[in-house]
């Protein structure tokens, strides 16, 4: 390996164990790990208070195609208290739905002892939590009773359909929804043309292949002091305080080698004493 492989690839060892590192760190091992130790969590700790939740709220979907997940969610309620559980029963009709694919489709479904291929409850169940989080979010899901959860619908006011052509006049937006698309799609075109033809024109933007990233920013320029921030800095009024002077070197005349006492503020009125290098108290 030392001898014809590493002298083969550029950077030698260290690449590859950089490429070792960066797969262990973001592959598919990484990401069984991850779900590994959510799926640990959540049967230890977390799933007691989720499936309550169940038992308390209601959730609905107005849109027929993430029926799967309350459906999903509905399944998980009636297995919640089936002991240690591995898998559900043969004969059971498990929903499936869109969070079930990509990294969690090796991780859901598990052979039995006869070999045959079964849905693993509890995994299950992670994994109808998190559509339905996902759901929530976009209100594509909702909660009956709900004030931020609430049905989309109540969002707009009732008397909204009645009063679509007044209500899109204020809102200044077609009432043709493929006038509205192609409208919003030339202002993002004109815009991302914008950036693409700035953006190498920019002194202070680098934009090229490297491992840190590929755009840096050069180091912004020391601004000037403002003027009135030399004005708002307080009076030295003890060991290590700041001083209104400018020039004034806090080392020497505001440190502890230059004052063992606090000095005495003057009376109201009276003139300030000066110290050298222009520091004032």
């Amino acid at each position: 390996m030392r001898q014809v492989v590493f002298p083969a690839v550029s950077g030698g060892e260290a690449t590859l164990r950089e490429l070792v590192h960066e797969f262990k760190t973001r592959g598919p091992v990484y990401r069984r790990t991850v779900q590994t130790t959510l799926k640990a969590s959540y049967t230890n700790h977390y799933r007691r208070g989720l499936i309550r939740l169940l038992d308390v709220l209601e959730f609905r979907s107005s849109n027929h195609t993430h029926r799967p997940v309350i459906e999903a969610l509905a399944l998980v309620a009636r297995y919640a208290n089936a002991g240690n559980t591995t898998y559900y029963p043969l004969g059971e009709t498990v929903p499936v739905h869109k969070a079930m694919g990509g990294d969690w489709a090796e991780v859901v479904h598990r052979a039995d002892k006869r070999g045959r291929r079964r849905v693993v409850r509890m995994v299950y169940e992670v994994v109808a939590f998190q559509a339905l989080r996902d759901q929530l979010k976009c209100k594509e899901i909702w909660v009956v009773g709900a004030d931020k959860w609430r049905n989309p619908d109540e969002d707009l006011p009732q008397d909204f359909e009645a009063r679509r052509e007044e209500n899109y006049r204020e809102l200044r937006k077609p009432l043709d929804a493929a006038v509205f698309i192609d409208e919003l799609c030339e202002q993002m075109t004109a815009e991302l043309t914008l950036l693409n033809d700035q953006m190498p024109k920019l002194s202070w933007l680098d934009i090229a292949e490297r491992k840190s990233g590929a755009i840096r920013l050069t180091a912004a320029e020391a601004q000037p002091e403002p003027r009135n921030l030399r004005g708002s800095r307080p009076r030295c009024r003890g060991v290590g305080a700041s001083c209104r002077s400018s020039t004034c070197s806090r080392k020497r005349c505001c440190g502890p080698a230059a004052w063992t006492r606090s000095p005495p503020f003057p009376a109201e009125g009276a003139s300030r004493r000066r110290w050298p290098n222009g520091c004032c108290w």
